[in-house]
């Protein structure tokens, strides 16, 4: 994001707040329940959005150097994750290439190489095989360059770590990303994201849809009522600054101190200091941009009803070296950021518990809540093209 483009965000900002209003949609739209409910429309979404699209499963600070790893179940299945002796990021199914045991147990940790539990396979952290017990007697002839980690093409970039499971090749991998990260690059850039580290990491399973959580993140109409007791009272009610970004949204939330900001001093004003920014990156991952850091929250999808919720708190400073008063602050801050998103998260199992009552056929979309309708376009019409390539198909 050029500066210019932050002056014209902070200007848009201030006439809303001058307007008293909010960023408008053409009309208000109905949301039909059948798309938190349907158990096989939940299906589709997982085939034809989560299991193909890129999707950020690590910050690069996760794997701060060679050899380190980490072990994670995705959508793709169970995947191990390598930063190999030349620094490159790796994904490989945590499968071994003999009779199929998980590799790797550890959740975490730093390792030159993998030894399966069942039969001690041998796998660098590149991949490779590099032993096998008894080979010469029990496997003469075997090739082990075709017996390595099945790899999954994976993306390092923006201070993240893109999975990319429908990817064939690596250059398939960087294309598809690039192209998926292509609307919001500028932003991503200006973020700096790989400049921060990973403080700490909540997760939590909750009863509810994984669109309704990420609804809740594109728009502020229900600050000043569902935060009264929380963030409420610093920030603007109903107000602000939204644009979609091919499949992404980027949702400028003004606090308070936008009231002191004039024409005159908005060349000295800097977005970040006067709101807080929401990335909403499809399909589960949101940036919540605050002054000087970023809350990762992704949001996973388990079932129809169910979605496992990682906020992530990136912060400037490595973690080993922060002083004690500095750890207290970002403590105290990671406190505050998941006791105001278990207020939404909350609200968002109290709508899915509703869902099957009957009492409502469809929801009801607002003007100022245009992006949930944009967001949820964009999910109907990627499961409209793979309805519609599945029929070329045939």
């Amino acid at each position: 994001m050029h500066r210019s483009d932050e002056q014209r965000l902070l200007e848009r900002c201030l006439e809303l707040l001058q307007e008293k209003t909010t960023t408008l949609a053409s009309a208000s739209h109905a949301s039909p329940v059948e798309r938190y409910i349907d158990p096989d429309r939940f299906e589709r979404e997982m085939q034809t959005i989560h299991q193909q699209l890129p999707l950020a499963y690590l910050h690069s600070s996760e794997l701060p150097g060679p050899h380190y790893f980490r072990s994670l179940e995705t959508h793709t299945g169970a995947v191990l994750f390598t930063r190999g002796g030349d620094g490159k990021v790796n994904a490989f199914h945590n499968v071994c290439r003999h009779r199929g045991a998980r590799v790797e147990s550890r959740a975490s940790g730093c390792a030159k190489a993998f030894s399966c539990p069942y039969h001690a396979w041998r796998y660098g952290s590149d991949g490779a095989l590099v032993s096998v017990p008894f080979e010469q007697t029990c496997f003469p002839g075997l090739d082990k360059q075709a017996h390595g980690l099945s790899n999954i093409p994976c993306v390092e970039t923006h201070g993240f770590i893109w999975l990319c499971p429908a990817a064939e090749t690596q250059a398939d991998a960087e294309q598809q990303l690039k192209q998926h990260l292509a609307p919001v690059e500028g932003d991503l850039t200006w973020l700096g994201l790989d400049q921060l580290h990973v403080f700490k990491q909540h997760r939590r399973r909750w009863r509810c849809n994984w669109k309704i959580v990420t609804e809740g993140g594109l728009e502020t109409y229900h600050f000043k009522f569902a935060h009264k007791n929380s963030i409420g009272p610093y920030f603007l009610s109903n107000t602000c600054v939204t644009d979609q970004m091919g499949a992404h949204f980027r949702v400028v939330m003004p606090t308070e101190r936008l009231r002191d900001v004039t024409l005159d001093s908005l060349g000295e004003a800097r977005l970040r200091d006067i709101a807080h920014i929401v990335y909403g990156l499809a399909p589960q991952t949101t940036l919540l941009v605050q002054k000087a850091h970023v809350d990762w929250i992704q949001m996973i999808p388990v079932s129809a009803d169910e979605t496992d919720i990682v906020i992530t708190s990136l912060i400037p400073t490595p973690p080993a070296a922060l002083s004690e008063e500095a750890l207290s602050h970002w403590q105290r801050n990671m406190a505050i950021s998941i006791a105001t998103l278990d207020e939404d998260f909350e609200l968002g199992e109290s709508i899915q518990a509703g869902l099957t009552s009957g009492a409502n056929q469809s929801l009801t979309f607002g003007r100022n809540e245009g992006a949930l309708e944009a967001y949820n376009r964009w999910v109907e019409d990627r499961l409209e093209a793979a309805r519609q390539t599945c029929k070329s198909a045939k």
